[in-house]
């Protein structure tokens, strides 16, 4: 179970620090306001993955 979210410096979060439900969890925004970027983090954390590509093949200056 993932308790919290710490993003830092990644595409247009500059600092994010989400404590998370242990039952369920939803985002909700406008868009463009970074819910989609939220979960492309968690996944990278999780998978190692960006883009289905290792991130190995991926990281950049930028990430």
């Amino acid at each position: 179970m993932i308790d919290k979210v710490i993003i830092k410096n990644y595409k247009s979060i500059e600092y994010l620090d989400l404590s998370l439900n242990d039952t369920m969890n939803i985002l909700v925004g406008n868009n463009e306001q970074g819910k989609s970027t939220i979960l492309e983090a968690v996944n990278m954390a999780l998978t190692g993955t960006l883009n289905k590509r290792s991130l190995h093949n991926e990281l950049t200056p930028f990430l």
